[in-house]
């Protein structure tokens, strides 16, 4: 049922996201279900859970390009929101019109990467970035 597939988009999201914060070749995550997002407070307020969309910071575009290129469960994708584990690079792809001041000031770095977490095994997901980060 939907509900289910949302509970296990939500959990593997937050899987994902603390894993990746752990990560030594990651900058940093943003997702409002770890302590160190800034609004996690609000977040944990106003919503019941965090959904399994992460972003994350790998650095430079060498970097997220290396990354996007070879994972094997994520699939690179322009629009992110499906049940299947997704990945997207703003800087190319939903944002590569924008000027690139305009991209920085808004966040968009080179190293962003949003993460659309499905509802595959987490220890599958993990191991695809794992592989692919170390």
């Amino acid at each position: 049922t939907l509900a289910v597939r949302m509970e296990r988009h939500n959990a593997n999201g937050l899987a994902v996201a603390r894993w990746l914060e752990k990560h030594p070749a990651v900058d940093r995550v943003l997702y409002p279900g770890l302590d160190s997002h800034e609004q996690h407070e609000l977040a944990t307020r106003q919503m019941s859970g965090f959904t399994g969309m992460v972003s994350v910071d790998v650095g430079t575009l060498e970097r997220t390009k290396a990354l996007t290129e070879n994972l094997r469960i994520f699939a690179l994708a322009e629009s992110l929101g499906g049940i299947e584990s997704l990945v997207n690079v703003p800087a190319l792809m939903t944002h590569a019109s924008v000027p690139e001041e305009r991209r920085l000031a808004m966040g968009i770095t080179p190293g962003l990467v949003r993460l659309s977490v499905g509802i595959e095994d987490p220890d599958d997901l993990i191991a695809d970035l794992d592989r692919v980060l170390s």
